[in-house]
Parts: structure tokens; sequence; C-alpha cells
């Protein structure tokens, strides 16, 4: 098994499996992906299904470069969060919303790899709401590539 840094961060507020089938459809336009047991999906570069081998493959390459990640806001108020390789997760704005001081807590202590410097440390603006949901999106990442289990290939 490779070895690479990680968070200890394991977040426990989570959405539920068929809120993130219903808004990845949203969000992904038609697209069609395999979704993991905590959040994170592979999406398909063809209509040809990717193979439940070369969707975990794609998880452990995000996750054993130090993953960077883009953060878009959606106008419903949730984070679509990518990574390279057609991978990414989702945050609920509701979920953030609800639970921000407990999440932005854990996101920058506990969700931070250990050479990682963080520049963000302010109010609860639209920059630190990225950061808090592309963190708790990745943390989840590393979650799956973890334990790949697959609940769902649309």
């Amino acid at each position: 098994m490779k070895t690479y840094p990680k968070p200890t961060w394991r977040p426990h507020i989570v959405a539920t499996t068929e809120w993130m089938i219903d808004h990845l459809r949203g969000y992904l336009r038609g697209k069609h992906f395999t979704l993991f047991q905590h959040g994170s999906c592979v999406v398909w570069e063809s209509s040809e299904e990717c193979s439940d081998a070369e969707c975990q493959a794609r998880l452990l390459s995000v996750v054993t470069h130090y993953p960077d990640f883009k953060v878009r806001r959606h106008s419903s108020g949730d984070f679509l969060v990518t990574f390279k390789g057609g991978v990414g997760g989702l945050m609920s704005g509701k979920l953030l919303e609800d639970h921000f001081v407990s999440l932005r807590e854990d996101a920058l202590t506990i969700g931070k790899l250990k050479s990682e410097t963080l520049h963000s440390e302010g109010k609860k603006d639209g920059d630190e709401l990225e950061l808090v949901a592309g963190i708790y999106v990745r943390a989840q990442l590393y979650r799956d590539a973890e334990q790949p289990v697959i609940v769902a290939k649309l």
C-alpha cells in the first residue's frame, strides 16, 4: 500500500447519498460518474463506463500528489470542488452554513496536511467558506481513496 501525507480529519457532518446523487446530476449536466461512499466522484471522460479499478486509481493518483482543488460556489449555495483527473465532490452550502464554526475549526486544524500553511484566518467571508468547503471535500477524498466503496454509477 502506498504511503502519503494525509489529514487526520474524518468529517462526521455529511450529506446523504441521495442528496449527493441528485445534486451531482444537476451540476454535472448529464455527464456520467461514479460516486464513492464519502462523496468523492469520478466523472467519466466519455459515455463509456469507467471500471471500478480505474476510478479507484484516479482517486489514488490525486491524493498521492498533494491535491490542489478548485472550488465553485453555485447559485444554490452549494460548493463543487474539483481536483485533477475528473475527480471531485460536493459540499452542501446548508451544511456548511449550519455547522460553520465546527467545520472551520476542524478544517483549519486537523484538515490540513502536515506541511501545509493556510492563509485564510479571517471572517466568515466567501474566500474562507470556499477554503473550508475545499478542505472538507479533500478530507472525504482521502477517506474514499483509503476505503474505495462505490455506492453509485450513473
